[in-house]
């Protein structure tokens, strides 16, 4: 009887990391899988990257996982992107061209709440959108928009703005200088737990 119930239970602990498994993407930028508290990039979660400003290189971190998602026939969205970023992604030669997309929010409309409505069409595998402001709501709403249409958002957000408490899944902070460049995994409260050099 106790050799079945162990046995019972490491079945159950098997399938428990089979399915944790499932749902991330692996980075494949070295040392950021340990990073991350999954593991890798949560397939249906909300991610926040702040850098400190237009020209920082984060795309670095995410196109490795984003040629991964453009072979899964879903979309990449790109709501309001600036200028580097969209090139970056319609240049690099592991992304198919053919599944992205650039959203430019209608009048009248922000780019959150355009952001939160292609999440929950469940068409986007990734949503990527650089918001000017910060707000917990919002990210909560957006939290509910990943998990119910199974996305990865991505929040890019400039270091000149507030860190205030976060809903987020994982935050993330890019830092850069003569000597290179880092990113940190940062709780709720703006407060950096771990990091790792960037190659």
């Amino acid at each position: 009887m106790k050799t079945t119930g162990k046995l019972h239970n490491l079945n159950a602990w098997e399938r428990k990391a089979a399915t944790a498994t499932s749902l991330v993407v692996p980075t494949e930028v070295d040392g950021l899988d340990e990073l991350l508290p999954c593991g890798g990039w949560p397939k249906n979660g909300l991610v926040e990257i702040v850098v400190p400003d237009a020209y920082a290189d984060f795309m670095s971190l995410l196109m490795p996982a984003l040629a991964r998602f453009s072979r899964q026939g879903r979309w990449i969205a790109m709501v309001a992107p600036p200028c580097q970023a969209r090139a970056r992604l319609f240049t690099d030669s592991r992304v198919d061209p053919l599944r992205v997309l650039q959203v430019n929010p209608h009048p009248g409309r922000s780019a959150l709440w355009t952001a939160e409505s292609m999440l929950q069409s469940g068409d986007c595998g990734v949503v990527m959108a650089w918001p000017n402001c910060n707000t917990e709501l919002m990210d909560k709403r957006l939290q509910n928009a990943a998990s119910s249409g199974k996305a990865l958002a991505i929040l890019v957000r400039y270091e000149g703005l507030s860190m205030p408490r976060s809903a987020v899944d994982v935050r993330l902070k890019l830092e850069a200088d003569a000597d290179g460049s880092a990113v940190y995994l940062v709780d709720s409260g703006g407060e950096i737990l771990s990091g790792v050099a960037l190659p």
